[in-house]
């Protein structure tokens, strides 16, 4: 019996160092500032690149995590540009339908065959009746495309008295007419320049006969001029206008010269 109490407290000394390390542990962590704080749970890669914030110059994603994972956020810059000449514009000076009126004085002349193919060519046939004086204009409708710019069709032309005949020209031609310093703004905007091609008729009888000596058989025509509308009143547009055309076939040559007022209509803005 003597010899069994020392054998277990030497059994039992493992226990006590045990029980004496857990201790100095726990004193250790409570005289620590602050306590130790427990690290954060790892995260993967995938998590990690969800939360992470988008750049600075990225457009944040709508579709969130709903967006494929191959798809790269998009940039500012990479947003669409629209071209100023094609930018929608509220229009400031002509917009809607557009008609109009023009006619003055007409200096031309004829030249050429009878529509007959036995006839032209022929020096005897051919008849050039000079110089002459008449009158002559055009009526035109069509729509405003841009401030500076209104497409239509015109019908017109003009006749003439030249020495002892009469001769006459005119048709139907699609008109343009272009307002090329309209950004210069005040006064410029009203000065336009007018461009026409087309098809008609073209005519010249000797006075006293009903017999055609220049006959153009549905030749075609040409023309072209400059105007200016700076006189306004309501919606209408008003100014002088220098215009120009030519009707031509293998037997007609007519050159026609106008100068006189032009009018026009628009109904906005």
């Amino acid at each position: 019996m003597a010899t069994s109490l020392p054998l277990r407290r030497a059994a039992a000394l493992p226990a006590l160092l045990g029980l004496g390390l857990l201790h100095s542990t726990a004193s250790a962590q409570e005289a620590a500032p602050g306590g130790a704080e427990s690290p954060p749970p790892a995260r993967d890669a995938g998590t990690a690149a969800a939360a992470a914030p988008p750049p600075g110059n990225a457009v944040p994603d709508p579709g969130g995590a709903d967006r494929q994972p191959d798809t790269a956020p998009r940039l500012a810059e990479d947003a669409p540009t629209v071209d100023p000449l094609f930018a929608p514009r509220k229009a400031v000076r002509r917009s809607g339908f557009a008609a109009g009126i023009a006619g003055g004085l007409t200096l031309g002349s004829a030249a050429g065959f009878p529509n007959d193919v036995q006839k032209i060519g022929y020096e005897r046939y051919y008849t050039e009746t000079g110089v002459g004086i008449g009158g002559g204009g055009y009526v035109w409708l069509g729509g405003v495309l841009a401030d500076w710019l209104t497409f239509g069709l015109a019908f017109g032309g003009h006749g003439l008295s030249a020495a002892d005949h009469g001769a006459l020209a005119g048709g139907v031609m699609f008109h343009t007419e272009v307002f090329p310093l309209f950004s210069l703004g005040e006064r410029w905007r009203e000065v336009g320049v007018i461009v026409d091609a087309g098809t008609g008729v073209a005519y010249t009888t000797p006075d006293g006969s009903d017999a055609d000596v220049i006959d153009g058989a549905l030749p075609a025509r040409i023309g072209g001029g400059v105007f200016y509308e700076g006189i306004r009143l309501w919606k209408v547009s008003m100014g002088p206008w220098l215009y120009a055309d030519y009707t031509w076939s293998t037997s007609v040559r007519q050159p026609g010269f106008y100068l006189g007022w032009r009018t026009a209509l628009y109904t906005g803005p």
